[in-house]
């Protein structure tokens, strides 16, 4: 009985996700059930628990990035073009990679591009 304790033991710890993790995957849960304002809470609600982090891991760093991005995009399906920029301007600053870059250009495609009659 021991032995399986101690086994699930570190299992239990290694699994446990932070807060941040959490309001991200119900975010994501929420953008796909296509819930927008929902989703904007759950990634502002990261934006809030990682921003004022003194010393950020990496990973922590990677999941701020993602929750602007995931802002950015999230808006962005609502047609608030501006806001999506800001948002993901803000992942790139924290994370500079190539998905950021290439919605980012959607994104600003769709804010110079004259509405349709």
């Amino acid at each position: 009985m021991k032995k399986i304790f101690y086994i699930l033991i570190p299992i239990l710890i290694l699994s446990c996700k932070t807060d941040a993790e959490l309001a991200m995957e119900r975010g994501i849960r929420l953008y796909d059930w296509n819930k927008l304002d929902e989703a904007l809470n759950e990634f502002s609600k990261v934006k809030y628990l990682l921003d004022y982090d003194k010393n950020p891991s990496m990973e922590n760093i990677e999941l701020l990035a993602q929750a602007y991005f995931n802002l950015g995009i999230t808006y962005a399906k609502m047609e608030l073009y501006p806001q999506a920029e800001q948002e993901i301007l803000q992942a790139i600053s924290l994370l500079p990679n190539k998905e950021y870059r290439d919605v980012l250009n959607l994104v600003q495609a769709k804010m110079v591009k004259p509405p349709q009659q």
